[in-house]
């Protein structure tokens, strides 16, 4: 019996995606489905620990704060330096008590990175290294801009290290930078506070050098010594943070967008699609059940989903998110609860329709439960359309919690799209002119809603030939 069951509803299936093909806005929205599916999926794999660790600053400092996407460059007339992380120098030498790294940088863009980081890992016997950093351009011309006296932790052999430099970070450096430009200033020069240290740095030698500064393009080196008896290097990194970042650029904070996105769509579709299951589940019981029993049974039911449609669903998320917690799964259950009412008036309509059938008058005559008839009868004829009510309803989940995360009410231990616009939001971004941090999250609520709805408008038109008609 459950197999011919199965048969029957695989059957139907492929009746109704045959049907479905001929659908063109509703196999887009369909494709769309596909791939944020797939996305969702990757998620862990493909932006691992991200959602564990949004809020935690260190995961996020190497990265440059408010970078737009790097296909910026194409549209833009002035050209960027693109993010670049080198694992391993280009050069390593030691000499006794030196230890030199050299990192070649080819410069090629109109503006430089914002600043280059470096990770220098070792260990030492007894007297403190220190790390020694200079940028030598292209003309040969050496400028020494950050020390650092390296502090380890004792060990077993003596003492381990592990350091972070910024080349660019501080007034010392920045001081050093105003020094060696105003060789070239003919004229008054502005105070080292005023200037912009990247680009002067990575400036031609010239006149305006301070204020008016021309890219100098070419091969850059990037020197860190390592001075101090007894010292070993085990590793080293540079960071060249670049003016673009990837494919969504970054926020304020210095957030991968990108990372943030697969991560909303993974959550996007969690919600959504709980949501729309839950509530079709409630409103075919429900409508079922009331279209089954008439009488004072269904005038019952019929009141209690009034009262249920009167209550307003944003402001009771407001109240309850506020007073008993933001969880998403509570946001999820809350939102079932109150979604099913208007789905469950059509069904009972239709429901009305389907009672008046002569095998569900077979089936009473047969001495058939009235849960039987509803769940072996009657529901089986409303699942088409139970499909396109669920893809209608998934958008509209997905948007009241986005709603929730911009009001700041939102789960804070999740990232979703949602929890970037509440973020954009809070800092201003439009205004700073950091339209891709508002932008792309919208997109992907805007991407997935349109799949939803897409596939259910389309499932829709095939139960329903009147609107294919129209």
């Amino acid at each position: 019996m459950i197999r011919r069951k199965l048969k029957d509803l695989i059957r139907g299936f492929f009746v109704v995606f045959r049907e479905y093909r001929g659908e063109t806005t509703g196999m887009i929205g369909l494709s769309l489905i596909i791939s944020m599916i797939i996305l969702a999926l990757l998620a862990p794999s493909l932006a691992p620990e991200t959602n564990q660790k949004w809020d935690n600053v260190d995961r996020w400092r190497d990265l440059p704060g408010g970078a737009p996407p790097f296909w910026m460059n194409y549209f833009s007339s002035t050209s960027k330096a693109r993010h670049q992380v080198k694992n391993e120098p280009d050069s390593l030498s030691s000499e006794s008590v030196i230890t030199t790294l050299v990192y070649n940088y080819q410069f090629d863009s109109d503006l430089p990175p914002k600043d280059i980081i470096f990770y220098v890992k070792g260990k030492y016997t007894s007297d403190r290294p220190t790390l020694i950093a200079s940028l030598i351009r292209p003309g040969g011309e050496k400028v020494q801009l950050a020390t650092r006296d390296i502090q380890g932790t004792e060990g077993e052999d003596g003492y381990t290290f592990e350091t972070r430099l910024t080349m660019f970070g501080g007034s010392q450096q920045r001081t050093k930078v105003h020094r060696f430009a105003k060789e070239y200033e003919e004229g008054s020069t502005p105070d080292p506070s005023e200037i912009d240290v990247t680009r002067t740095a990575f400036a031609k030698a010239q006149d305006g050098m301070l204020s008016r500064t021309e890219p100098l393009n070419g091969e850059y080196k990037i020197e860190l010594l390592l001075v101090g008896p007894g010292t070993e290097l085990t590793n080293s990194r540079a960071i060249f943070t670049g003016r673009v970042y990837g494919l969504m650029g970054t926020d304020g904070t210095g957030h991968n967008i990108a990372r943030g996105w697969i991560w909303g769509a993974r959550y996007g579709l969690i919600l959504g699609l709980s949501v729309a299951a839950g509530t079709v589940i409630i409103a075919l019981i429900f409508g079922m059940t009331s279209a089954y029993y008439g009488g004072w049974v269904d005038e019952l039911m019929q009141r209690l989903n009034e009262i249920v449609m009167g209550i307003p669903t944003l402001p009771i998320l407001v109240v309850v998110a506020t007073l008993w917690g933001r969880s998403i799964w509570f946001v999820i259950f809350i939102m079932t609860l109150l979604y099913w009412r208007g789905i469950a008036k059509t069904i009972r309509a239709r429901g009305l329709q389907i009672r008046q059938n002569t095998y569900v008058e077979a089936g009473e005559a047969l001495g058939a439960s009235g849960a039987r008839i509803i769940r072996g009868h009657m529901i089986p004829q409303m699942l088409p359309y139970a499909f396109a009510e669920a893809a209608l309803m998934v958008p509209m989940a997905i948007i009241a919690a986005a709603g929730l995360h911009v009001l700041g009410l939102g789960d804070p231990t999740v990232v979703t799209w949602g929890t970037m616009l509440s973020e954009a939001n809070s800092a201003g971004a439009t205004i700073r002119g950091m339209w891709w941090w508002v932008l792309l999250p919208g997109l992907g609520i805007t991407l997935l809603g349109f799949g939803f709805i897409s596939a259910g408008m389309a499932v829709e038109r095939i139960v329903n030939p009147k609107m294919k008609q129209e």
